[in-house]
């Protein structure tokens, strides 16, 4: 049975999700408020999941205190926030996370929110002497994406969205962490929101890129890295 951590300043929504937590079929091993008594849990205690609010008690707020877990366990966070303006996702962008919940939330958003967390992580790898592929995880299965097949990524918020040549994913990750490890001789980021494979690039003009069917924008000054690429692949 999976465990899992509330850390949740309001009591009385701590039990709710637990109760709602074990009834599904998950082990609540901890309710905490606050970042020194996680951390101190966490040094005796094995978790697979935690749900944290961002407002807790104490010094340090939700999002630093996913930072700090993030440092020392690879243990997936779904955060809880009764908050969804700008700078509130911008705060929670700037952390490693597997999902987030808007309170008031419903039986069916935390179930989800659960499984996807300790489901649903991308992740890049190295196959050694194979060549290297990007892992996604769609509806419980695990896919390996060859980089050729890979078109583009996209920003979504807190999302993003990895566009190959037969079907779309969604990954609980920004762009940013997203392509740090893609391959350079393959990958190229031509616009805030977009990371393209340059070698499907079927046409562009100064302001935008054709893969297929598809249009990208292109940001100023990014043309002449552009035909860089596309000219060195054609050489």
């Amino acid at each position: 049975m999976e465990k899992i951590l509330i850390v949740e300043d309001e009591q009385e929504l701590a039990l709710n999700i637990k109760d709602i937590l074990e009834f599904i079929g998950y082990d609540v091993v901890g309710i905490l408020d606050n970042g020194p008594e996680v951390i101190e849990f966490l040094k005796h205690h094995h978790v697979d999941l935690i749900f944290m609010d961002i407002q807790i008690k104490g010094a340090i707020d939700g999002v630093e205190l996913c930072r700090k877990i993030k440092a020392i366990k690879n243990i997936p966070v779904v955060y809880l926030t009764a908050f969804s303006d700008k700078s509130i996702l911008d705060k929670i962008a700037t952390t490693e996370y597997e999902g987030y919940i808007l309170k008031p939330f419903s039986l069916q958003e935390l179930q989800s929110a659960a499984y996807l967390g300790l489901k649903i992580q991308p992740e890049k790898i190295n196959t050694g002497n194979k060549k290297n592929v990007f892992i996604v995880r769609d509806k419980g299965n695990t896919i390996p994406l060859q980089f050729d097949e890979i078109l583009f990524f996209k920003a979504d918020g807190l999302y993003t969205k990895i566009q190959t040549k037969t079907k779309s994913y969604i990954a609980r990750n920004i762009l940013k962490d997203m392509i740090q490890d893609l391959p350079e001789d393959t990958f190229v980021r031509v616009h805030k929101s977009y990371t393209i494979n340059y070698k499907e690039v079927t046409s562009f003009n100064a302001k935008e890129i054709h893969i297929g069917d598809y249009t990208i924008p292109l940001r100023r000054g990014s043309l002449k890295e552009i035909k860089n690429l596309i000219q060195f692949e054609t050489n």
